[in-house]
Protein backbone atom coordinates (compact mmCIF):
# COMPACT_ATOMS: atom_id res chain seq x y z
CA UNK A 1 0.00 0.00 0.00
CA UNK A 2 1.60 3.24 -0.74
CA UNK A 3 2.74 5.60 2.24
CA UNK A 4 0.29 7.97 2.00
CA UNK A 5 -2.66 5.37 1.66
CA UNK A 6 -1.17 3.96 4.44
CA UNK A 7 -1.31 7.01 6.21
CA UNK A 8 -4.90 7.68 5.70
CA UNK A 9 -6.49 4.60 6.59
CA UNK A 10 -4.37 5.46 9.98
CA UNK A 11 -5.88 9.00 10.21
CA UNK A 12 -7.41 8.31 13.84
CA UNK A 13 -4.13 7.54 15.07
CA UNK A 14 -2.45 11.27 15.34
CA UNK A 15 0.43 11.03 17.67
CA UNK A 16 -0.58 13.67 20.89
CA UNK A 17 2.84 12.00 22.82
CA UNK A 18 5.55 12.17 20.70
CA UNK A 19 8.91 13.27 21.63
CA UNK A 20 9.12 17.18 20.50
CA UNK A 21 11.77 17.67 17.74
CA UNK A 22 13.71 20.93 17.44
CA UNK A 23 11.56 24.05 15.86
CA UNK A 24 14.87 24.42 13.89
CA UNK A 25 12.66 21.99 11.30
CA UNK A 26 10.41 23.72 9.49
CA UNK A 27 6.81 22.33 8.74
CA UNK A 28 7.34 22.10 5.08
CA UNK A 29 9.69 19.03 6.26
CA UNK A 30 7.18 17.51 8.70
CA UNK A 31 5.15 17.48 5.73
CA UNK A 32 7.06 16.15 3.70
CA UNK A 33 7.95 12.76 6.32
CA UNK A 34 4.33 12.35 6.88
CA UNK A 35 3.80 12.40 2.94
CA UNK A 36 6.87 9.65 3.22
CA UNK A 37 4.86 7.78 5.43
CA UNK A 38 6.17 9.14 8.59
CA UNK A 39 3.51 9.63 11.40
CA UNK A 40 6.38 10.73 13.72
CA UNK A 41 6.26 13.77 11.21
CA UNK A 42 2.47 14.42 11.72
CA UNK A 43 2.22 13.87 15.07
CA UNK A 44 4.99 16.39 15.62
CA UNK A 45 3.03 19.05 13.93
CA UNK A 46 0.29 17.89 16.04
CA UNK A 47 2.27 18.70 19.31
CA UNK A 48 3.39 21.65 17.44
CA UNK A 49 -0.23 23.69 16.71
CA UNK A 50 -2.82 21.71 18.90
CA UNK A 51 -3.09 24.05 21.70
CA UNK A 52 -3.12 27.10 19.88
CA UNK A 53 -5.37 25.70 17.31
CA UNK A 54 -7.97 24.86 20.21
CA UNK A 55 -7.27 28.41 21.83
CA UNK A 56 -8.82 30.06 18.77
CA UNK A 57 -11.35 27.67 18.41
CA UNK A 58 -12.74 27.50 22.22
CA UNK A 59 -13.25 31.63 21.32
CA UNK A 60 -16.08 30.52 18.87
CA UNK A 61 -17.31 27.37 20.63
CA UNK A 62 -16.95 28.57 24.21
CA UNK A 63 -16.32 24.95 24.90
CA UNK A 64 -13.10 23.36 25.79
CA UNK A 65 -13.78 20.04 25.25
CA UNK A 66 -15.72 20.36 22.41
CA UNK A 67 -13.05 22.66 20.96
CA UNK A 68 -10.60 19.92 21.13
CA UNK A 69 -12.55 17.21 19.85
CA UNK A 70 -13.10 20.06 16.54
CA UNK A 71 -9.73 20.44 16.54
CA UNK A 72 -8.72 16.99 16.52
CA UNK A 73 -10.96 16.29 13.65
CA UNK A 74 -9.28 19.31 11.92
CA UNK A 75 -6.28 17.15 12.44
CA UNK A 76 -7.82 13.78 10.29
CA UNK A 77 -9.19 15.95 7.84
CA UNK A 78 -5.68 17.96 7.15
CA UNK A 79 -3.96 14.92 7.13
CA UNK A 80 -6.33 13.08 4.77
CA UNK A 81 -5.97 16.22 2.57
CA UNK A 82 -2.14 16.98 2.84
CA UNK A 83 -0.94 15.64 -0.28
CA UNK A 84 -2.48 18.88 -1.52
CA UNK A 85 -0.99 21.57 0.74
CA UNK A 86 1.09 23.26 -2.04
CA UNK A 87 3.41 25.02 0.53
CA UNK A 88 4.24 22.88 3.47
CA UNK A 89 5.53 26.06 5.36
CA UNK A 90 1.81 27.42 5.28
CA UNK A 91 0.57 23.96 7.48
CA UNK A 92 -0.47 26.23 10.39
CA UNK A 93 -2.87 28.92 8.88
CA UNK A 94 -4.04 26.23 6.50
CA UNK A 95 -4.88 23.75 9.91
CA UNK A 96 -6.18 26.91 11.53
CA UNK A 97 -8.64 27.79 8.05
CA UNK A 98 -10.12 24.45 8.72
CA UNK A 99 -10.07 24.26 12.45
CA UNK A 100 -12.46 27.63 12.21
CA UNK A 101 -14.21 26.24 9.35
CA UNK A 102 -15.52 23.21 11.49
CA UNK A 103 -16.14 25.29 14.36
CA UNK A 104 -18.50 27.71 12.49
CA UNK A 105 -20.32 24.24 11.07
CA UNK A 106 -20.39 22.95 14.70
CA UNK A 107 -22.32 25.84 16.24
CA UNK A 108 -24.84 26.39 13.03
CA UNK A 109 -25.78 22.62 13.91
CA UNK A 110 -25.85 23.02 17.44
CA UNK A 111 -28.40 26.37 17.09
CA UNK A 112 -29.94 24.41 13.78
CA UNK A 113 -29.50 28.09 12.27
CA UNK A 114 -29.90 27.65 8.72
CA UNK A 115 -29.59 31.01 7.39
CA UNK A 116 -26.84 32.04 4.90
CA UNK A 117 -24.44 33.85 6.70
CA UNK A 118 -22.02 35.45 3.78
CA UNK A 119 -20.99 38.98 3.92
CA UNK A 120 -22.42 41.58 1.35
CA UNK A 121 -19.89 44.19 1.65
CA UNK A 122 -21.28 46.02 -0.96
CA UNK A 123 -24.62 46.74 1.73
CA UNK A 124 -22.10 48.06 3.99
CA UNK A 125 -21.11 51.68 4.77
CA UNK A 126 -18.68 52.93 7.08
CA UNK A 127 -16.74 49.80 7.40
CA UNK A 128 -12.96 51.93 7.77
CA UNK A 129 -14.04 51.82 10.98
CA UNK A 130 -12.84 48.23 11.26
CA UNK A 131 -8.97 50.49 11.96
CA UNK A 132 -8.29 51.86 15.22
CA UNK A 133 -12.16 53.07 15.59
CA UNK A 134 -13.39 49.18 16.01
CA UNK A 135 -10.73 48.52 18.31
CA UNK A 136 -12.12 51.52 20.72
CA UNK A 137 -15.51 50.67 20.29
CA UNK A 138 -15.09 47.33 21.63
CA UNK A 139 -12.32 48.16 24.32
CA UNK A 140 -15.37 50.86 25.67
CA UNK A 141 -17.96 47.87 25.78
CA UNK A 142 -15.94 45.80 27.49
CA UNK A 143 -14.61 48.08 29.90
CA UNK A 144 -18.50 49.25 30.35
CA UNK A 145 -19.88 45.61 30.94
CA UNK A 146 -18.80 42.32 32.86
CA UNK A 147 -17.06 39.66 31.38
CA UNK A 148 -20.39 37.24 30.99
CA UNK A 149 -22.39 40.26 29.54
CA UNK A 150 -19.96 40.07 26.89
CA UNK A 151 -19.40 36.31 26.34
CA UNK A 152 -23.82 36.03 26.50
CA UNK A 153 -23.95 38.80 23.91
CA UNK A 154 -20.65 37.32 21.56
CA UNK A 155 -23.16 33.95 21.59
CA UNK A 156 -25.61 35.53 20.49
CA UNK A 157 -24.22 37.55 16.96
CA UNK A 158 -24.35 35.00 14.03
CA UNK A 159 -21.83 32.30 14.02
CA UNK A 160 -19.07 34.47 11.02
CA UNK A 161 -19.67 37.61 12.86
CA UNK A 162 -18.65 35.93 16.23
CA UNK A 163 -15.98 33.69 14.82
CA UNK A 164 -14.77 37.13 13.23
CA UNK A 165 -14.90 39.12 16.08
CA UNK A 166 -13.16 36.39 18.26
CA UNK A 167 -10.26 36.38 15.55
CA UNK A 168 -9.73 39.74 15.44
CA UNK A 169 -9.89 40.98 19.24
CA UNK A 170 -9.34 37.79 21.43
CA UNK A 171 -6.73 36.24 18.99
CA UNK A 172 -5.48 39.17 17.86
CA UNK A 173 -5.17 38.87 14.06
CA UNK A 174 -5.57 40.65 11.68
CA UNK A 175 -7.31 41.43 8.74
CA UNK A 176 -5.62 39.11 6.36
CA UNK A 177 -5.06 36.36 8.84
CA UNK A 178 -9.16 36.78 10.00
CA UNK A 179 -9.93 36.59 5.70
CA UNK A 180 -7.67 33.52 5.32
CA UNK A 181 -8.92 31.33 8.57
CA UNK A 182 -12.53 31.79 7.14
CA UNK A 183 -11.64 31.40 3.37
CA UNK A 184 -13.19 34.77 2.27
CA UNK A 185 -12.09 37.40 0.79
CA UNK A 186 -10.07 40.65 2.59
CA UNK A 187 -13.02 42.67 2.82
CA UNK A 188 -15.54 40.06 3.93
CA UNK A 189 -14.08 39.52 6.55
CA UNK A 190 -14.00 43.45 7.63
CA UNK A 191 -17.33 43.21 6.85
CA UNK A 192 -17.85 40.62 9.22
CA UNK A 193 -15.98 42.42 12.00
CA UNK A 194 -17.48 45.69 11.46
CA UNK A 195 -21.32 44.04 11.42
CA UNK A 196 -20.12 41.80 14.76
CA UNK A 197 -19.25 44.70 16.50
CA UNK A 198 -21.60 46.76 15.87
CA UNK A 199 -24.45 44.08 16.60
CA UNK A 200 -22.33 43.43 19.51
CA UNK A 201 -22.98 46.98 20.90
CA UNK A 202 -26.75 47.20 20.32
CA UNK A 203 -26.90 43.78 22.34
CA UNK A 204 -24.77 45.39 25.17
CA UNK A 205 -26.71 48.44 25.16
CA UNK A 206 -29.98 46.70 24.76
CA UNK A 207 -29.62 44.24 27.45
CA UNK A 208 -26.98 45.93 29.76
CA UNK A 209 -28.03 48.08 33.11
CA UNK A 210 -30.39 51.42 32.05
CA UNK A 211 -28.40 54.27 31.33
CA UNK A 212 -28.10 57.20 34.12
Amino acid sequence: MPPLQRIRHSSHRIVRNSKPESTAIQDAQLVRRTLAGDLNGFGELHRRYFERVVGVVTGILKDRPEAEDTVQEAYVVALRALDGLADGDRFYPWLRRIAVNRAIEVRRRRTRRQRILDAHPAEVTGTAMAGAAERGALEGIIRSESADAVTAALDRLPERQRAAVVLRYFDGLAMREIAEAMGCEEVTARTQVFRGLRRLGRLLRRDGPAEQ
